[in-house]
């Protein structure tokens, strides 16, 4: 399994998004158009956190948190955030399939997160649980489509990294989200009118579950 505290600890590593590289913050900028600017948003599985820092500097009133299982990731961040003077993003330490905040958020956030969760039903339910009542969910996950992309794109410590995809130990399908939330999901890429090829693969479907 990918050990993302030894990744961001031993590497140079990018601070990109990576599914959707730097459309994602101007995707999730009209996402609130359509739906309305939240309260407050947090990021499960963060990284580099791509989203919240463009979101945090477009969005002043609007409280962002990101949360990452890497303790680096976690403290680069935050030095990056006060360098940057943003006093409504934050980060803390936390990990799927369990988290240990019980806090509620008006949008629960997690891309390209789940393809590294071995039981992501679970996760998919403590993301739910997460999102207060009238609140979205934005998910992407893994489903047969990425594992057959990823078995004829990826080598060597691309395919280590996807191992459970690769291994089809934790796809989901749409059911599985509308099963697991109660609620039928809508495809996040369409609502937001993502025009690029990319995003219509059926290999990084991206869904909004509202509560």
């Amino acid at each position: 399994m990918m050990d993302w505290e030894r990744f961001y600890r031993e590497a140079d590593y990018d601070r990109c998004a990576y599914v959707g590289g730097e459309a994602m913050v101007n995707l999730a900028a009209r996402f609130f158009e359509r739906v309305g600017v939240p309260d407050d948003f947090v990021s499960v599985g963060c990284g580099p956190a791509v989203c919240p820092f463009g979101l945090a500097e477009r969005f002043p009133d609007t409280e962002f948190v990101g949360l990452d299982v890497s303790e680096t990731v976690v403290a680069d961040n935050r030095e990056r955030a006060d360098d940057m003077g943003l006093d409504n993003l934050s980060f803390a330490v936390d990990a799927l399939p369990d988290l240990d905040t019980d806090r509620e958020f008006d949008v629960v956030y997690s891309v390209a997160t789940l393809y590294f969760v071995a039981d992501a039903e679970r996760a998919v339910a403590a993301l739910w649980d997460r999102v207060r009542d009238g609140g979205h969910l934005v998910l992407n996950y893994p489903n047969r489509y990425s594992r057959a992309h990823f078995d004829r794109e990826f080598d060597g410590r691309r395919r280590e990294a996807f191992e459970l995809v690769l291994d089809s130990r934790n796809l989901l399908t749409y059911d599985d989200v509308r099963e697991v939330t109660g609620r039928r999901p809508r495809s996040y890429w369409k609502l937001v009118d993502a025009e690029d090829r990319e995003f219509a693969d059926r290999a990084r479907p991206c869904v909004v579950v509202q509560k």
